[in-house]
């Protein structure tokens, strides 16, 4: 089945498509990162637009209240994927409520925090999860919510809006910013430039293109000049598909009262409370054997993973589009320079990105490690189905570290400076000494 027509064979598989999406747009906004570029180099190329885009958020954080009504509209390869709208309010110290409409009005979802705990649940029952649904809490049942606690700037909300069924993935601009959650993508921002006046809704808006990664991932803002705060937004993603948002946000409201009430929410008598799997949950587990498999690498040469018994095997899924991924790299070829002797290999896989451009990133890092960057359906099927077991759930950097006997040792997602979870799995192994 093309791309193209799995988007068009039925609500169900729109919505699997959907959430296999969000969950790779989460992983690229929400991975720890911890290195990027100076916002001297976003500064320093038009210092006015820069001082706009700082305005914003400045903004979006000093208010004490905000409520906002906005549409939400994203595409890939031009062809819409999903059209909702919703409701914003937000409050101080640790108040919220989200609640978003599918774009035909059948599905409802709603989003609040009452100053610890974050409460998903939907009036119009809780729309299919392809591949994770719990048998306890079928699709349509109304009587289900989903709890996780939520101090101040711990969670984002933004991250939580895939699960509402309305046809949303995460807003441009995270609501959770307003509560002190960093913006993930900061690190990246190349530049920042202004494209011009406009006016929105009777507003008048500077129009400022924030570039991020390398140009992967472009924002654009129309931020009125009444209250420093957007009114349209405008996120394009450049993966193997080019992903993009757009948002018009209506009725901004800054500072006025709001009733408590708002953001009080709790599951009345006979509802269920929905524990829907984490990520982790579908990884292998240390000591299960590892899948066996043989991918070309960009040399030429081929890698088979059972031929390296008795050598340890760091594994990492990785692409060009994910900040995360591009922080851990230079990290992985450092560690294969110290302890290749003591039997360390490193592999990376690119399940997603063309060749040349590909290709041209290891270069530029000088990225020596083994390197495979292959699309095809057999290493698709190696990244999706058999080093990650849950339907429907990505993310990257996935990696794996694979003992001498071929066994996993340790697995995880995402990149943190220095990389403890790796080290310490590397110090069990003899391989770090």
């Amino acid at each position: 089945m093309t791309e193209q027509s799995a988007f068009r064979a039925g609500p169900a598989r729109r919505r699997a498509r959907e959430i296999v999406l969000a969950a790779v747009l989460v992983a690229l906004s929400s991975a720890t990162v911890s290195a990027g570029r100076s916002p001297d180099r976003a500064r320093k190329g038009d210092p006015a637009a820069y001082a706009l885009f700082r305005k914003m958020y400045g903004a979006l954080r000093d208010a004490k209240t905000l409520s906002l009504e906005s549409e939400f509209v994203w595409e890939t390869n031009g062809e819409e994927i999903g059209r909702s709208s919703y409701e914003l309010r937000l409050g101080r110290p640790n108040l919220a409520r989200l609640e978003s409409r599918s774009g035909d009005g059948s599905r409802t979802g709603i989003i609040v925090v009452d100053g610890r705990d974050m409460w998903v649940y939907w009036p119009t029952g809780r729309p299919s999860m392809p591949g994770i649904d719990s048998i306890r809490a079928p699709e349509g049942v109304e009587n289900t919510f989903i709890r996780q606690p939520a101090p101040a700037g711990s969670r984002s909300i933004g991250g939580e809006t895939n699960t509402l069924g309305t046809g949303m993935s995460a807003p441009i601009l995270d609501p959770s910013i307003f509560h002190g959650l960093a913006d993930p993508m900061e690190p990246f921002l190349d530049e920042v430039r202004s494209i011009g006046i406009s006016t929105v809704d009777g507003e008048i808006c500077d129009i400022v293109v924030a570039e991020y990664d390398e140009r992967k991932r472009s924002r654009a803002f129309w931020i009125a000049r009444s209250d420093g705060l957007p009114r349209r937004l405008i996120e394009t993603v450049r993966l193997d598909r080019e992903i993009v948002k757009r948002e018009h946000w209506r009725k901004v409201s800054v500072n006025a009262a709001m009733p408590r009430d708002l953001f009080s929410w709790r599951p009345p008598a006979g509802w269920e409370e929905y524990l829907p799997p984490t990520l982790h949950r579908g990884l292998l587990p240390p000591g299960s054997v590892a899948p066996d498999f043989t991918v070309a690498l960009l040399d030429g040469a081929s890698f088979t993973l059972s031929e390296q018994r008795g050598k340890t095997v760091w594994l990492c899924f990785w692409r060009l589009a994910c900040p995360p991924c591009r922080v851990e790299l230079p990290h992985l070829e450092r560690l294969r320079k110290r302890h290749g002797k003591n039997g360390l290999v490193v592999l990376g896989v690119n399940f997603a990105d063309d060749r040349g451009p590909a290709l041209e990133y290891l270069r530029k890092e000088s990225i020596g490690f083994a390197n495979a960057v292959d699309t095809s359906a057999a290493v698709q099927d190696l990244y999706y189905r058999r080093y990650q077991t849950l339907k429907g759930h990505s993310a990257v950097p996935l990696n794996y570290i694979i003992d001498p006997e071929g066994r996993v040792a340790d697995a995880w997602y995402g990149y943190e400076k220095g990389s403890g979870a790796g080290n310490a799995a590397l110090k069990r192994l003899g391989v770090i000494r």
